[in-house]
């Protein structure tokens, strides 16, 4: 069955950024490169620079990364839609879905640029020493561990596939919970305890800062990480993009929710093999095809036409 040149996009979240990401678009695409002269003027920052030549930690502050995510998500969706390829439906990871509400028509890019480097600073301005920590588990693992993140008082930060979730909350707290599961868990380097109740002190401001971006209805579904559902209602995105701050992402559902017959093409755009990875763990496991690159990216426009014969 021929579904033309469409595809489902998904958008990889905060920890995918790479030093060097984007660059090879940029430069074989200037549609790509364009990108990112209008993510730098809209927030006055070199998006190049800090992409291609900052060292890794400087990329990996909370401040930076997010809006250099954005930036080469959305340079690699404009050349694929340059192409030709149109979009049914589409989804990002945390930050991702701010590039997935891009893509959707729902917001502009250069405000969106604007929008995630404010929602970057004041994440990494939250008050508290917070922790994160990614827990593999299936079977009655899943279940102790997650009874062990309610009894030690942590929060579900995202729930992300049937085998992995991620549990935030004060520092001292989350070493105690990984030290208590051992191999099973993962603590990792970040400065704070994002999608948690720590971010709360900063919601008011970042709810403010949603309203003011004004978005519109999407031209397609787009994912809701706070309810691991779909809509292209602004009201809905929205508060989700308000609520999703402090509440868990819920990966797992919406992956769910792309299962099924639908044929239309799952790609992970960007620097997305996090995504590429958590799609093999669940029962089905969705083909999920990586464009990050020139080459990828040629090759999956020619896999796209010639099914379209």
């Amino acid at each position: 069955m021929s579904t033309g040149k469409a595809v489902r996009a998904l958008f990889p979240g905060q920890g995918s950024q790479t030093p060097g990401m984007g660059k090879a678009l940029a430069t074989a695409f200037p549609v790509a490169a364009a990108c990112f002269d209008e993510a730098s003027e809209a927030v006055g920052l070199d998006l190049r620079e800090l992409c291609w030549d900052a060292p890794g930690t400087v990329l990996a502050q909370t401040q930076n990364a997010q809006p250099a995510l954005l930036t080469v998500a959305v340079a690699t969706w404009r050349v694929l839609e340059e192409r030709g390829v149109r979009l049914t439906a589409t989804a990002g990871h945390s930050v991702g879905a701010v590039a997935a509400l891009v893509a959707a028509g729902s917001l502009p890019f250069g405000r969106a640029v604007e929008l995630i480097r404010l929602r970057g600073e004041l994440m990494a301005g939250a008050p508290g020493e917070g922790g994160m920590c990614a827990v593999v588990a299936t079977g009655q693992d899943r279940t102790e561990a997650l009874a062990a993140v309610e009894r030690h008082g942590l929060d579900v930060a995202a729930d992300n596939s049937p085998r992995q979730f991620v549990a935030a909350g004060e520092l001292a707290t989350v070493r105690a919970f990984a030290a208590e599961l051992g191999a099973r868990a993962k603590l990792l380097d970040v400065s704070h305890a994002f999608h948690s109740r720590l971010m709360q002190p900063v919601a008011d401001r970042w709810a403010d800062a949603v309203r003011d971006a004004r978005l519109v209805d999407a031209t397609v579904p787009v994912g809701l990480v706070a309810t691991g559902s779909f809509s292209t209602d602004a009201d809905d995105l929205a508060k989700d993009l308000t609520a999703a701050l402090c509440a868990p992402v819920r990966w797992q559902d919406l992956m769910t929710a792309l299962g099924g017959p639908d044929p239309t093409p799952l790609v992970a755009l960007g620097p997305a093999q996090a995504l590429v990875g958590l799609a093999k763990h669940f029962p089905d496991r969705p083909q999920l095809t990586l464009v990050n690159t020139p080459v990828s990216l040629e090759a999956f426009v020619r896999r796209l036409e010639a099914e379209d014969r």
